[in-house]
C-alpha cells in the first residue's frame, strides 16, 4: 500500500538504512542499480532537510 504522507526524518533514516542493507545483501545487479538510485534520492532529501535554515521552516 502506498502512503503519500510526508516522511518524518526518523522514517527517512530508517529507509536509508534498509536500502543500504539491501544493497550489501543482494546479488542481483539490476536490483542493486535501482536501489542505489533510490538511496541516492533519499540521501539527497535527508541532506536538504538537515540543512534547512529556521527561516525555511518545515522540511515537508
Amino acid at each position: 500500500m502506498f502512503d503519500n504522507a510526508p516522511l518524518e526524518l526518523e522514517d527517512l533514516i530508517d529507509q536509508c538504512r534498509a536500502l543500504a542493507y539491501a544493497l550489501v545483501e543482494l546479488d542481483h545487479p539490476e536490483a542493486k542499480d535501482i536501489l542505489t538510485i533510490i538511496l541516492s534520492e533519499r540521501l539527497d532529501f535527508l541532506y536538504r532537510a538537515f540543512h534547512l535554515t529556521p527561516e525555511e521552516g518545515n522540511y515537508h
